[in-house]
């Protein structure tokens, strides 16, 4: 099945949307030649095979919510998040430990 990207939406979302689970993003991505993390083009196709696990009570939700989920995002949109600092804010692996 061919499905139509919807702005910002990633393949996690074309996943759960389409089939109900988020674990078919993986045979979403090879069966599209993209990997999980990619930025997928609005407008464009995503081949959704038709041999993965559908979970029917989540695609009957979506589809009588009309949820269609974009949680994508783009390098744009990063750039408008501000930079953390401060004493509230730590990174992990750089500085931090755990004992």
């Amino acid at each position: 099945m061919k499905v139509i990207i919807l702005n910002n939406q990633s393949i996690l979302d074309i996943a759960i949307q389409h089939t109900g689970s988020v674990e078919n993003c993986f045979a979403i991505a090879v069966a599209n030649g993209l990997s999980v993390s990619d930025v997928l083009s609005a407008g464009s196709l995503a081949e959704i095979p038709e041999d993965v696990f559908k979970n029917t009570d989540v695609l009957n939700y979506y589809n009588a919510k009309n949820i269609q989920p974009a949680t994508g995002s783009t390098a744009e949109q990063y750039s408008e998040i501000p930079t953390l600092k401060g004493i509230g804010y730590m990174q992990i692996a750089n500085g931090f430990k755990v004992s």
